[in-house]
């Protein structure tokens, strides 16, 4: 019986923390962090504040852990497109387009990356980067460099500026009047960059 208790407990506090992040999201999106309170998203998780409290520090983290969520869902959307390229650099296309575009097609991711740097600021936001899309960057680099796909550049800084005009592309693509029309040019620009590094660039 002592190992039932424990396990309840746990399955409790883990549904009670979905529960908060995805009312937290939810009324994020809808109505902006701003005009957001903690007991907004206590009554709409159906906890009560201690219970926020209890797995979040204040309103930044539970923001933080939903942007968290929201941009490993679009950069495994992205992932997972890149598995039908033939080639390395292949990939790194279709990644990068998978990227945008799954960016441009969720509106909720997008609607979170409007407020983001505004309610964390760069610093942080490279934070929660730095855990998933920088480490594959610098392997995905490394591998090119080792194929011999791109110029024997130095890793870390390639990987710092590509990913900061990735970071910069999306957050044109939310600010921006007409998100298609962005992503689009910024799909553009992103490839003539890249074709830089290359041994042999395959646009003109």
């Amino acid at each position: 019986m002592s190992d039932v208790k424990p396990n309840r407990r746990e399955m409790y506090a883990a549904l009670t923390k979905a529960a908060v992040l995805d009312a937290a999201k939810s009324l994020f999106v809808d109505k902006g962090f701003t005009a957001t309170s903690v007991e907004d998203i206590a009554r709409l998780a159906h906890a009560s504040k201690g219970a926020v409290y209890h797995h979040f520090s204040d309103k930044q983290a539970i923001f933080a852990e939903v942007f968290r969520t929201a941009q490993n869902a679009v950069l495994l959307q992205a992932l997972r497109s890149m598995t039908a390229a033939s080639t390395p650099w292949e990939q790194i296309e279709t990644g990068t387009r998978g990227f945008l575009r799954e960016c441009l097609a969720d509106h909720e991711a997008m609607a979170l990356l409007r407020q983001v740097m505004e309610v964390l600021g760069w610093d942080r936001v490279r934070a929660i980067d730095e855990e998933a899309a920088m480490p594959f960057l610098r392997a995905t680099l490394a591998e090119l460099v080792k194929t011999g796909e791109i110029r024997d550049v130095p890793l870390e800084a390639a990987a710092e500026l590509i990913y900061s005009v990735y970071c910069n592309a999306i957050l044109y693509v939310a600010a921006a009047a007409d998100p298609e029309r962005a992503t689009a040019e910024m799909e553009k620009v992103i490839f003539v960059m890249l074709d830089g590094f290359r041994n042999a660039p395959s646009r003109d």
